[in-house]
């Protein structure tokens, strides 16, 4: 299916709904939940277009942590070749069903772990999409996931996540020290049955170029310590005219 244009593709009542209460729980407010996350996909799918320059059509997404699919479907109503995955399914099959009643052949929904993706098994991608998903690993997998995402990845990845403005932990990675606020999402005791209908929460407990942080399209409700950020995954400048500056850890 193409619709890289303006156009905009009908979807049914049933669709409709489903994405119209994204991320909403009785008995809690999740900030961009329900109607307003359009704010967000908006902000995804224009950054897409417009890194990719001006066209989503026949780019390979992936889409990790997809919950319903409502980046992937509006990836893929775009003309993306898209393979979201999660580690649930309960979300993810009505996002598949949606997919499946408007004939969208160009996004595949599976169940997989983003701890254990890899190219082997899943090939290579134009744009990887991290979504609300990366504060749900504790490091050192944290790091883990974003070096086996850089591996995925052929352009760029864009995520959206969780930041803490007041570090209270500090942690060593491959030689280096990152701070940040560790936040427990369920007890020691807790089942996998009890784990598991927790939809929002995780299933138990680099090497970029470029980051940069996007401030439009913008996201009104978006909370202070939730950012959204472009990781591009391009070739090392090195430099003539500072030549000490290309050897890692390099300086003056």
């Amino acid at each position: 299916m193409t619709n890289d244009g303006d156009a905009v593709f009908p979807l049914d009542a049933e669709a409709l709904a489903l994405f119209d209460a994204k991320g909403e729980l009785p008995g809690r407010h999740i900030p961009q939940s329900g109607r307003s996350n359009a704010a967000k996909v908006r902000r995804i799918l224009q950054l897409t277009r417009d890194l990719a320059g001006g066209s989503i059509e026949g780019l390979r997404i992936l889409d990790v942590g997809c919950g319903e699919g409502v980046y992937a479907i509006e990836a893929a109503l775009h003309g993306a070749d898209v393979l979201a995955v999660d580690g649930r399914t309960e979300r993810m099959a009505a996002g598949a069903a949606c997919a499946e009643r408007h004939g969208l052949r160009n996004v595949r929904f599976e169940q997989r772990d983003a701890r254990a993706l890899n190219a082997d098994q899943i090939g290579t991608f134009d744009v990887v999409y991290l979504l609300g998903i990366l504060y749900h690993f504790d490091a050192p997998e944290v790091f883990d996931v974003l070096r086996a995402m850089r591996a995925l990845c052929r352009r760029f990845m864009l995520i959206d996540t969780l930041v803490a403005s007041a570090p209270e932990a500090d942690v060593e990675w491959d030689g280096q020290h990152y701070e940040g606020k560790r936040v427990r999402e369920h007890e020691d005791q807790d089942s996998a049955a009890v784990r598991g209908a927790r939809v929002l929460r995780s299933l138990d407990h680099t090497g970029w170029t470029a980051v940069l942080q996007c401030h439009a399209p913008v996201e009104p409700d978006k909370a202070a310590d939730r950012i959204t950020l472009v990781a591009s995954a391009g070739r090392p400048v090195r430099l003539s005219t500072y030549p000490w500056s290309n050897v890692p850890g390099g300086g003056r």
